[in-house]
């Protein structure tokens, strides 16, 4: 099964130095490993994360239906 493209979705960072942050998913990370750019919002760096190890998408529940 083919991961969904997390570009632009927020995220919850679980692991690492950044880990219970939120931030946002840039895309794929450059290098073709899996791993995905994410940026946490309380700093400029971008990480190389695997999703569902080291993040995962956040969802909002008082969001209207069907807008996560």
């Amino acid at each position: 099964m083919q991961e969904p493209d997390l570009t632009g979705t927020t995220i919850l960072i679980t692991a690492g130095e950044f880990a219970g942050e939120e931030g946002v998913c840039l895309g794929r990370s450059s290098a073709d490993d899996g791993r995905w750019a994410v940026s946490p919002h309380s700093s400029d760096r971008i990480l190389a994360l695997r999703f569902a190890g080291e993040f995962g998408v956040l969802l909002n529940c008082g969001q209207e239906a069907g807008k996560n």
